[in-house]
Formats: structure tokens, C-alpha cells, sequence
């Protein structure tokens, strides 16, 4: 009997502060056997003679599902890129998103959109011991596709949390039945060929 080769789950985040949650992240995910890309774990494959960004938008394209986690900090902006990367190249993905970022997105938004609703990139806050940057609410709307009417949007599930046992409840919910994830990401295979 042939082996099936494992799915790989890239999971995106920022890490200052959150390194233990990733550590179980982690550990959760190998469990239900997937292939866990993360740069903090030590799992990203590094070409050699790459940028860190340029490893880590490979590693996009390379993985069959993507994960991103939305934390309070913006970190150096490769999370975001790598958002951007798994939205354009259409992956199926899954986020999820700290009640502090959603919180800040519906307070911010009469600043960060000009008044025919077009974002306002431009728009930036002084940090805070809760947030960083205005550029944490910008990643959030681009993973739930803000640009898009609600009933147009695909592959935009965010998923908000507050406690890290609440993430827990979604990797188990999401991505325990290996199997039906496994069916899914062939037949979605088989429709864009």
C-alpha cells in the first residue's frame, strides 16, 4: 500500500510574545499528522542564497493549506506578505484573529476609510502596550476580504479568539478530520486544472 504524503499547513503569525502558543500550535498540528511549515519552529525550508521574505512567500506557494494568526503585533511585515501571497494564489485558508484586532477595526474604521469607503493606507496610530500598528487592522482586512461584497467572498473564514483554548477548539474543529481535509484539497486540485 502507497503511503500518503502528508498535507502541509504553513502557519503564519507574528512570534514576539507568543511563542509558547505557537509551540502547542505546533505540537497540535503534527499531531493530527500534517507537515507543519513555521519559521519559529525551525520548519520553513530556507533556499539557500534567499531572503528571509522570499523563503517564507516559497513557502507559501509550496504549502496546500495556510493558517495565519492574527496576534496584536505587526512584527517586521512578512506575515502580512505572506497573507497577501496565500490570498492571491488562492489557497485554501483559514485565519484567526485576536478580539483586540477586531475591536480596533470596527473604532478605526470611520479613520480608515476615505468617505466612498476606499481604504486609507496612509492612516497610523502612535503604538500601544496593546497594539503596534494600524498595519495589524489593514492584515486583518485583507484576510477577510473587506474590498469584496460579504456575499462574493470566498476562503475568508477569521475566526476570533480571545483565550489561546479557544484557537485550540478551532485546529480541532478545522483540521483534526485530516481525511475530509485531504478530499477537499484534491477535489479543489482537480477544479483549477
Amino acid at each position: 500500500m502507497k503511503k500518503k504524503k502528508k498535507l502541509k499547513i504553513m502557519v503564519s503569525s507574528t512570534v514576539y510574545g507568543r511563542e509558547d502558543d505557537l509551540a502547542q500550535i505546533y505540537g497540535i498540528l503534527s499531531g493530527y499528522k500534517y507537515e507543519v511549515v513555521m519559521s519559529k519552529e525551525g520548519s520553513l525550508y530556507v533556499p539557500a542564497g534567499a531572503s528571509a521574505p522570499e523563503s517564507c512567500l516559497k513557502a507559501v506557494e509550496e504549502c496546500d493549506l495556510f493558517l495565519g494568526i492574527i496576534f496584536p503585533r505587526y512584527g517586521s511585515g512578512i506575515t502580512h506578505s505572506e497573507f497577501k501571497k496565500a490570498i492571491e494564489l488562492d489557497k485554501p485558508r483559514w485565519f484567526i484573529a485576536h478580539q483586540y484586532v477586531i475591536f480596533a477595526k470596527d473604532i478605526l474604521s470611520q479613520y480608515m476609510f476615505n468617505k466612498n469607503g476606499a481604504l486609507n493606507k496612509s492612516f497610523k496610530f502612535k503604538k500601544t502596550d496593546i497594539m503596534d500598528s494600524a498595519d495589524v487592522v489593514h492584515m486583518y482586512n485583507d484576510a477577510i476580504l473587506n474590498h469584496i461584497e460579504p456575499e462574493e467572498r470566498r476562503s475568508n473564514w477569521v475566526q476570533p479568539f480571545f483565550h489561546i483554548n479557544e484557537i485550540f477548539l478551532f485546529l480541532e474543529t478545522q483540521f483534526e478530520p485530516i481525511e475530509l481535509r485531504r478530499s477537499e484539497i484534491e477535489k479543489l486540485k482537480g477544479i483549477k486544472k
